[in-house]
């Protein structure tokens, strides 16, 4: 009777680690497909480690989930095997669904939330190209192209790359991206016309040479939405570099003429001190 009470109310952020067969041919609603061999891979799409997960699935995915998230830091409140009594339980609750739609758990940065859900509308700022430099995963790139950006993403990691192309696929959505070397000490986009893109997002990285790029690739009116860490993060952990940490004042001063949207600076939970920055191209 437990295990039934439990299994209605069942906690929300809930990872089915089986295979993505198994899980089309039947889940827990509103769960994430994550194979418990694929979280390794797959990290970028798990939520806040803040949030409590449980999962499903046999015995032996359940385990090895279990011991990969908690050895991340993550907290397991529970889990539950599928067995024929935990399916007809959820059958008898409604709570058993078929196919493959699985559950978002990730989310973009917040900057790039509230570009999409608050300033594009306030600001009058239509849908265009555009591009994500040092995309990683590619969390941003592919949210932005779920709000009918076309975007692109490039990163020096083949690897990354890969993985927000994964990502793309699971979201229906279509993104562009490229390995490139961003640091060759000239324009690393130099076969891309002035003005191409009507937004370019940067996140956690910092390559100074790039900001006369970056207002070289902005058509008018286009959108530099930057986030990283500034200086004073070096006293919590990393980047402790000065080149990689941002100074108070510099994106706007490097932007200076453009209208400035946002330019805040907040602090993560470890301490380490991030810029939030906006500018629109007059």
């Amino acid at each position: 009777m437990l295990k039934l009470t439990i299994m209605k109310t069942i906690n929300p952020i809930l990872i089915d680690c089986r295979s993505l067969s198994d899980f089309v041919a039947g889940h827990h609603a509103g769960a994430c497909n994550l194979p418990a061999n694929e979280l390794a891979q797959r990290m970028h799409e798990l939520p806040d480690a803040a949030q409590a997960i449980t999962l499903f699935g046999d015995e032996i995915s359940v385990a090895s989930a279990q011991a990969f998230l908690v050895s991340k830091n993550y907290t397991v409140s529970d889990r539950f095997i599928d067995d024929n009594v935990t399916v007809n339980t959820l059958k008898e609750a409604g709570r058993w669904a078929v196919g493959g739609e699985s559950q978002r758990l990730w989310q973009p940065s917040p900057l790039i939330s509230r570009f999409v859900h608050e300033l594009m509308s306030l600001h009058d700022i239509k849908a265009g190209k555009g591009l994500d430099i040092g995309c990683g995963s590619g969390r941003d790139l592919v949210y932005c192209a779920m709000h009918a950006w076309q975007m692109m993403g490039v990163d020096v990691q083949p690897a990354a790359v890969a993985r927000a192309q994964a990502l793309a696929i699971s979201q229906q959505v279509s993104v562009e991206t490229q390995v490139r070397d961003l640091e060759t000490g000239s324009d690393p986009f130099a076969d891309f016309a002035d003005g191409s893109f009507d937004l370019i997002s940067v996140a956690r990285y910092l390559h100074r040479p790039l900001f006369p790029v970056i207002k070289r690739l902005l058509a008018s009116g286009g959108v530099i939405v930057y986030h990283t860490f500034m200086v004073g993060s070096e006293a919590f952990g990393s980047p402790k570099n000065p080149n990689f940490l941002l100074k108070g004042g510099e994106l706007a001063d490097v932007f200076r003429g453009f209208d400035i949207l946002i330019d805040d600076v907040i602090t993560l939970a470890d301490g380490r001190p991030m810029s939030l920055f906006v500018a629109k191209m007059s």
